[in-house]
């Protein structure tokens, strides 16, 4: 999510201060994306030094505490945008659930 970041890398790869302009400009390519059937993924890091980590690798809490210091203060690295066309035979195979009886829906979901 564009939220949790607060800095993006450049195309000098510079790391610099994301702003206002900046976000909007990447919300607006994220949702041009997305309304034109793209699965759009944010790439962003973080540096984590080991003495914010209490769990060792092995343990069931070091991915939860990961998962905690990834909520915030990440660096936007890039954004893509994923083409995944329909494969061939989803014609036919929605035309035998429509004759089972099936109704199909297609939901979007956006999360801010």
């Amino acid at each position: 999510m564009i939220t949790r970041c607060t800095k993006y890398t450049s195309v000098d790869g510079d790391n610099k201060i994301i702003d206002d302009t900046t976000r909007d400009t990447i919300e607006g390519i994220k949702n041009t994306w997305s309304s034109q059937g793209r699965r759009v993924i944010l790439l962003a890091r973080k540096t984590i030094c080991r003495e914010q980590i209490q769990s060792s690798t092995e343990s069931g809490q070091f991915e939860d505490e990961v998962m905690y210091h990834a909520r915030s203060d990440l660096t936007l690295v890039g954004i893509v945008g994923i083409v995944d066309p329909p494969r061939d035979e989803i014609a036919s195979v929605v035309s035998t659930l429509r004759g089972a009886g099936i109704r199909i829906f297609m939901v979007r979901v956006c999360i801010s």
